[in-house]
């Protein structure tokens, strides 16, 4: 009895160990957007400019910031101008990401065949097409970063 207990012991300590480290993966790989966006910014692309949402104190790529439910700040409006532009949401561009912005999010990553969580991150930021403005900031037409 001693022996299938340590046995049992042993894969036990086996998978958790496993797991440990799938979860450690995870993770570090959601650790890339863990700022959430606080402002927006300014991206020059060539005469054009794009205004993307921001963190002010990420440590690495400011942009790659986070919004979801409840944020409210520039950023969100940035995102709601996009969505806008790009993708007809018809949203109110007032800097709240409520339901209906989070619904526009959701129609538009699965569009763009990206993992449909509601949640504006580093995936849907790389995928999604965004308003290039001119130096009045009149949608000039729409792109990838």
């Amino acid at each position: 009895m001693k022996k299938h207990s340590a046995s049992i012991l042993s894969v036990g300590a086996l998978l958790a160990g496993l797991l440990g480290g799938a979860i450690a993966t995870a993770s570090s790989a959601a650790a890339v957007a863990n700022y959430e966006c606080n402002t927006s910014k300014q991206l020059a692309k060539g005469s054009y400019h794009i205004l993307l949402p921001h963190q002010n104190y990420a440590p690495a790529d400011p942009y790659w910031c986070y919004l979801k439910y409840g944020s409210q700040n520039s950023g969100v409006s940035a995102l709601q101008f996009s969505l806008n532009k790009c993708y007809g949401t018809g949203l109110a561009v007032d800097g709240a990401y409520g339901p209906a912005t989070r619904a526009a999010v959701v129609s538009v990553q699965q569009r763009l065949g990206v993992g449909v969580d509601g949640e504006y991150g580093p995936e849907t930021r790389s995928a999604m097409n965004w308003s290039h403005r001119t130096s009045s900031g009149a949608h000039a037409y729409c792109a990838k970063i």
